[in-house]
């Protein structure tokens, strides 16, 4: 560009002065009035100015480039361009506004057709502060708006607004961009002014606002805009019952919200109940009650990502049952549903025990030829320990290789756990020496071993278990953890070898561990059994970050120690800490007092088990009554009603 106007300018000056000799040829003074010339006649001769002349030819070049490039959709390069023209034009004033509006308007239908949104809005700042270099009608401000929506820029969006004038459709991209740079307080100004002024929101506005909402957890009202819609005169289309779907599946994971927080319900339903009704009223053809009208009146079919979310919700909530019929239903709609939506119902199933649905899924797969993979594998046996088959296990992990996969330390690990939950140690050993010949993928960790701790706890073979953690330390040279320690401790506390547990709890910390509340359960449980008060109350002391299991436990040892009183006491303070005392210990402290006769306790901790939210069973209503009979007089009559 540089180059095109040097030579440009070069040929002018020669060009002047080439005209400036002819003219002395032909008598023509060379000294002249300044702003003229003058011929042999006298007449006056316009001065030219051949400089801002080739400017302004070098000046329309650059425009047809820019033209060019607009139209080519280069915008980068014509704005580049655009850029360098304007400083020309600021500097030399060489090149003619008609000219440069033609610039400007190739740049602005290119940005309009590649979505260039930032761009349009900094040509549009520029054609405010140049009056009259473009006309602003209508499809302007319109193009305007819309970049602004898509940008976010609400204050510049409403200022354009007000100045080209409200309509519906403007009033509506100002809510949207407002609500996208959350500001919900300008946003709910608008729509206020658009009510007054009679006009409706959109579907797409109502779904933005929605959106919006889930984003910053304000779940309650997504849906809460969701149930208003119909009011509102709104018609629903498909992603306004995607967000709607998509919140009433998030519902299922609040479980206590926080003051202010969203609500776990709702006036049309509730997590997968919700969900469930969504999902059908979309199918619907008439409008189902509660819900909003659909757009054009035909049933939406549902997406992918629909059936997907309402599967998982239901799979999360333990309805296997429901979660399989849906799968159906998304497979017979033409959806595809692929390996991971499978595991999921699959595992559902199988937490419910179910283990021929997740046998019938499995064969399902391999009609739509989708391959099993580890996670199906881990569903099946996830059923065969739920259900209680450890056989079964045994040959689905046999049955690996005509998946072509190999088992892995994870399934051989749900396998053992299947066998040791059924008592089956032959097998937990005979899987583990299989263990020991695999390859690196499927070697035992220490959650295989602590898993034949825990066969070894539940054959009450207490010997075995802790030959078996030595050998994890000096032949395997893997590092118990808590959880073997304490499957070490509880093998020892249940067969009456409270010594030995001591002993082992004593010696976490020169094995570098710290105790847990399960550590602390135990050996308090064991203190008690052994009959050492004094030593339950010991460690008690030394718990960190008492739960109720440690205080359920200190209260039954002293039971377990012949200590009424301090039980009671333990109660009372367990309640004074915040904590609620269980029914298994409510029934043990009472069945204790009922047995010394001590009936004012038994209406005491009847009392303190009602004021708790727990229910008397029908052998504890006995001990009342028999406490309430015993007791004689005005006391007594009390105590009956």
């Amino acid at each position: 560009l540089v180059i095109t106007m040097g030579i440009a300018l070069f040929a002018a000056l020669l060009g002047a002065s080439h005209g400036l000799a002819l003219g002395a040829s032909r008598g023509v003074s060379r000294v002249a009035p300044a702003g003229s010339l003058r011929s042999c006649a006298g007449q006056a001769v316009p001065r030219v100015a051949p400089v801002r002349v080739s400017v302004a030819m070098a000046g329309v070049q650059i425009v047809d480039e820019v033209v060019e490039l607009a139209q080519n959709n280069y915008v980068n390069k014509a704005t580049r361009m655009l850029q360098a023209m304007e400083k020309q034009r600021v500097q030399l004033q060489g090149i003619p506004r008609a000219e440069a509006r033609r610039a400007y308007l190739a740049v602005w239908e290119a940005c309009d057709r590649t979505s260039r949104y930032a761009i349009i809005l900094n040509l549009y700042q520029r054609f405010v502060g140049e009056p009259g270099l473009v006309d602003l009608n209508a499809t302007i401000y319109d193009t305007v708006l819309y970049a602004c929506e898509r940008q976010a820029d609400g204050v510049l969006g409403e200022s354009i607004m007000r100045t080209a004038g409200e309509n519906a459709e403007r009033y509506n991209r100002v809510i949207r961009a407002r609500t996208k740079q959350l500001e919900i307080t300008d946003a709910v100004r608008l729509y206020r002014e658009l009510q007054q002024k009679g006009w409706k929101l959109e579907t797409s506005t109502i779904n933005l606002m929605m959106q919006v909402c889930f984003a910053i957890k304000q779940i309650d009202y997504s849906l809460r805009l969701f149930t208003a819609i119909d009011a509102l005169g709104i018609e629903a289309d498909e992603r306004t019952f995607t967000i709607a779907i998509r919140s009433a599946a998030a519902l299922v994971s609040i479980n206590a919200p926080a003051k202010g927080g969203p609500r776990a319900s709702t006036d049309i339903g509730k997590g997968w109940v919700l969900c469930l009704r969504l999902l059908n009223a979309m199918r619907s053809k008439e409008q189902a009650q509660g819900m909003p009208r659909i757009k054009g009146g035909l049933p939406i079919v549902p997406s992918s990502y629909c059936f997907t979310t309402v599967i998982k919700c239901l799979a999360s909530s333990g309805e296997a049952e429901k979660a399989e019929s849906v799968l159906g239903q998304m497979v017979k709609a033409g959806c595809v549903a692929d390996a991971g939506l499978y595991a999921i119902v699959m595992r559902a199933c199988a937490q419910r025990g179910r283990i021929d649905d997740a046998f019938r899924l499995l064969d399902q797969m391999k009609e739509r030829k989708i391959a099993p993979e580890i996670a199906h594998i881990a569903a099946l046996l996830l059923a065969c320990e739920r259900r209680g088959d450890p056989q079964r296990s045994i040959e689905i992990l046999d049955s690996m290789p005509t998946f072509n996969l190999k088992p892995t330390t994870l399934t051989y690990n749900m396998a053992m756990s299947a066998c040791a939950k059924r008592g089956e140690l032959p097998l937990v050993e005979k899987l583990l020496a299989k263990m020991d010949l695999e390859s690196d993928e499927a070697k035992p960790d220490i959650v295989s071993l602590n898993t034949v701790l825990d066969a070894y706890k539940r054959a009450e073979k207490w010997e075995a278990c802790l030959e078996f953690l030595l050998k994890m330390e000096n032949e395997r040279r893997i590092k118990p953890d808590v959880v073997s320690v304490n499957t070490a401790i509880k093998a020892c506390k249940d067969n009456s070898q409270y010594e030995i547990a001591l002993q082992l709890f004593d010696g976490m910390g020169a094995r570098g561990l710290v105790p847990d509340s399960v550590s602390f359960t135990e050996i308090i449980a064991s203190c008690g059994k052994a009959g050492d008060w004094a030593r339950a109350l010991c460690v008690f002391d030394t718990a960190k970050g008492k739960n109720v299991y440690i205080w359920n436990a200190i209260v039954g040892a002293a039971v377990a120690c012949d200590e009424t009183d301090q039980a009671l006491i333990y109660l009372k303070m367990m309640r004074n800490a915040g904590f609620t005392p269980d029914i298994v210990t409510f029934t043990t402290v009472m069945t204790m007092c009922s047995k010394r006769e001590e009936w004012e306790a038994v209406l005491f901790l009847a009392t303190e088990l009602e004021q708790t939210g727990l229910m008397l069973s029908k052998p504890l209503l006995n001990q009342v009554q028999r406490a309430s009979q015993a007791l004689s007089g005005k006391e007594g009559r009390e105590a009956i009603v």
